[in-house]
């Protein structure tokens, strides 16, 4: 009996067919030259790890891939790529001297609702910078992430810059519980500023307390808006969150960036590991970040070797949806050359299309022998420059197209 399913695939994964596989292909290597012209090393984790590794309080475990192995442990498909950065660093390289600067190019996968630029597995470049913390590390990250994204061919991205100190700082000043906390958080997290100032009335004890702190984390702009939020803030870990972004956007400034940055003081990621920096990355063409990173600077004590952390990853599908809507889709990758012969020309073909590969062009053989009609014919329908044509008496004719 045949499958429903024969033949479809499943919800949230995707086909690449030759030119999206060849325009990701593109993505992939430039990544990597970049990163290595800055330092970073290659490594790669295993696609699925023990549950223990890769849980978290905000890691939804009902959108992990979980299967049982034969000895009955619970594994899952990585969701995310810092945790499994974190657990390699941990445990194979402590004997490294830091910092490390680690790359990455790896598939992760959640089970998210399906839709355009929202996969249930997707590929991830990224990013880790371990073993020192200071501006200057959090700006190599941001500087890093925002090159990457100029090569890409995006030109309309931007950066979106936040620190976790500010939301602590409020709800240290406004004693929030722990439900109260994860309440206002959730708000801020979906840009859901209506609920934020019913969160805020409900939990401060004055109006005027609550309006201090919405209008704190309201702020959006460059430089010019921290004056006025150390003011908001009035002391405590939000100030020192603020005066860690000034320090940050002065380097960015210096890496000639600036540009690309907007100062997001509401910003928060939904990953509970994070300590002080987060950003995002948007473009105009996507609903969702396109990148996103910061400061982890507690999660690799959790395997044993306390660390200091920052780093990113770029969703590379959002990226591909984002270039296709902004450029077009992407041409068929087409060869330079077809090779093509008649009956006793073949040991010539195979050697002129040996030599041109050697240098580098793209060559396509005849697989029968054609008259020259047909060739011109297969060279046009291939999208080829020219056509090498060798003929029985040893002698080849170059034809233009």
């Amino acid at each position: 009996m045949t499958s429903s399913r024969m033949g479809r695939l499943a919800p949230g994964v995707k086909d690449l067919l030759p030119p999206e596989a060849c325009r990701m292909r593109q993505l992939k290597e430039e990544f990597i030259r970049l990163v290595r012209l800055w330092g970073y090393k290659e490594v790669a984790t295993p696609t699925f790890e023990y549950f223990e590794n890769l849980a978290s309080e905000e890691l939804e475990e009902e959108k992990f891939f979980k299967f049982l192995d034969r000895q009955g442990h619970l594994m899952v498909l990585r969701p995310d790529m810092t945790r499994p950065m974190a657990r390699l660093v941990a445990t194979r390289m402590k004997g490294v001297t830091p910092p490390l600067r680690l790359c990455y190019l790896a598939n992760v996968f959640s089970y998210e609702q399906p839709q355009v630029g929202r996969q249930r597995e997707f590929c991830q470049a990224g990013v880790e910078l371990m073993g020192y913390s200071s501006p200057e590390a959090d700006a190599e990250a941001v500087a890093l992430v925002i090159a990457y994204l100029v090569k890409t061919g995006l030109t309309d991205f931007q950066i979106s810059i936040g620190n976790v100190g500010i939301f602590h700082g409020l709800v240290e000043q406004l004693g929030l519980s722990r439900e109260e906390a994860q309440e206002l958080k959730e708000a801020l997290g979906n840009k859901d500023f209506v609920r934020v100032e019913e969160v805020l009335s409900k939990n401060s004890a004055t109006p005027a307390e609550a309006r201090r702190a919405l209008d704190l984390i309201e702020l959006r702009g460059g430089p010019e808006i921290l004056d006025q939020a150390v003011e908001l803030a009035q002391g405590g870990l939000a100030t020192g969150a603020l005066e860690n972004l000034r320090e940050l956007y002065a380097v960015l400034k210096k890496y000639g960036v600036e540009g690309f940055v907007t100062l997001d003081l509401g910003l928060l990621r939904g990953l509970d590991y994070y300590t002080g920096l987060v950003f995002e990355g948007y473009s105009v063409a996507m609903g969702f970040p396109i990148c996103g990173g910061g400061r982890y600077n507690q999660l690799l004590a959790h395997f044993g070797h306390p660390l200091p952390a920052t780093g990113f990853a770029v969703n590379l599908e959002r990226v591909l949806v984002s270039l296709d809507r902004l450029q077009g889709p992407p041409g068929e990758p087409e060869p330079d050359v077809l090779v093509a012969w008649e009956e006793e020309g073949l040991a010539g073909a195979l050697g002129t299309a040996r030599e041109l590969r050697a240098k580098g062009c793209r060559v396509v053989t005849a697989l029968a022998g054609y008259t020259p009609g047909k060739a011109m014919a297969e060279g046009k329908s291939l999208g080829a420059a020219k056509v090498i044509y060798f003929k029985s008496d040893g002698t080849c004719e170059e034809f233009k197209i």
